[in-house]
């Protein structure tokens, strides 16, 4: 290809993402829907307590990484003009039956250019994923429009509340008793509602004047979750092929043959060798999965949807997605209680804001991976 072809086709691109408005769906359950805490005040010391991001910010080993979610000039946690959000969920509304679109901000769902205050209920002092994934994003991908749409509940299942379309067809050993095989989960439904909604020509010009003339295009999809299938046998042997049937048939929906997803995988208790005491020890990839078991089980089934994540990223294994699936690590984020502002919610990551970022920077990571672009910037 000769030269003057190679960058005629480099600035029609750059034109085509100027006239883009480029969507990233993020998914999950309450730890989707973010629950770090910005700023808490230890009542003893008067001191910001470990792990809020406002320690981070000045703590020695974190002030670096974190320097660029503070603006200077404004003394506030800084705003991402270019990249923009919209939560289905805002105080009490969790949008359980489909949110009202476009509805009223602070009312129906909450929107607008992202900072903290994204989290759980749209408290203004609580961070998710999408905070690390949006800062990410925007430090690789510049002046390029970004939309996310985070459709998270809490205590929600893949098994059942976001049972895929192709989980309801066939036999299914793994679904029993409160799970229905015939039955696509009520939350992928409502998922599929919201973005539609947001989808259609000129309603998210209203919510996001800045973007009107821009064509609004679902570019990735990513998914943090794994908690409660993990408090179940039969869910957890499950995962792996609701992951597959998850992925297939979102890009089917949204005709998307190649979209780019990223699975940040769900990192409960870090790193802490349970892999040795599985008994016996090949279950887990022989397929024996209902009788897989850890001697003394430390969280034996936290790991097996870990595993369940990446064994459905692994294009040996699933051929039929074609690629474009990342599954992120992310045990390595993990922070221990004496290190986090809430000591009583393991399964909320001890509300470590420390821990929101990273596994929002490494889903960022994956989807420019997936989508063809560099993620040296994050």
């Amino acid at each position: 290809m000769s030269l003057l072809r190679t960058s005629l086709l480099a600035l029609a691109s750059d034109a085509a993402a100027a006239d883009t408005l480029k969507v990233f769906v993020l998914a999950g359950q309450s730890n989707m829907e973010g629950q770090a805490e910005v700023s808490s005040i230890d009542k003893t010391s008067g001191e910001q307590l470990n792990g809020t991001l406002a320690y981070q910010l000045k703590d020695p080993r974190t002030a670096a990484r974190f320097a660029r979610t503070w603006d200077e000039e404004t003394q506030d946690w800084k705003v991402l003009s270019d990249v923009k959000i919209w939560f289905n969920e805002v105080g009490s509304q969790v949008g359980e039956d489909g949110s009202v679109i476009p509805g009223v901000n602070g009312v129906d769902a909450a929107w607008g250019s992202l900072t903290v205050g994204y989290g759980v209920k749209s408290d203004k002092n609580r961070i998710g994923p999408e905070f690390g994934f949006g800062h990410g994003m925007n430090a690789a991908l510049g002046d390029q429009k970004i939309l996310i749409v985070k459709t998270a509940w809490g205590g929600k299942t893949l098994a059942g509340d976001f049972r895929p379309p192709s989980s309801t067809k066939g036999a299914d050993q793994y679904c029993q008793g409160d799970c229905d095989p015939s039955i696509v989960g009520h939350f992928y439904n409502v998922m599929l509602e919201d973005v539609g909604k947001l989808m259609k020509p000129g309603v998210l010009a209203q919510m996001f004047p800045d973007t009107a003339g821009l064509e609004p295009e679902i570019a990735g999809f990513g998914w943090f979750q794994g908690w409660n299938d993990g408090c179940n046998l039969n869910q957890t042997a499950a995962y792996e092929t609701n992951m597959v049937n998850l992925i297939k048939d979102l890009r089917d929906e949204w005709q998307k043959p190649n979209l780019p997803v990223s699975i940040a995988v769900s990192g409960f208790d870090g790193f802490y060798g349970e892999e040795a005491t599985r008994s016996p020890p090949n279950c887990w990839s022989s397929g024996n999965k209902i009788n897989c078991n850890c001697a003394g089980d430390r969280g034996c089934r936290r790991l097996d949807v870990i595993l369940s994540q990446f064994a459905a990223a692994d294009p040996t294994l699933h051929p039929e997605l074609g690629g474009h699936v990342a599954a992120m690590e992310t045990r390595g984020f993990w922070r221990e209680a004496q290190y986090s502002p809430n000591h009583g919610q393991g399964y909320h990551f001890w509300h470590n804001a420390e821990t929101y970022y990273e596994v929002g920077q490494a889903m960022a990571t994956g989807m420019l991976q997936m989508m063809g672009a560099s993620p040296t910037l994050i």
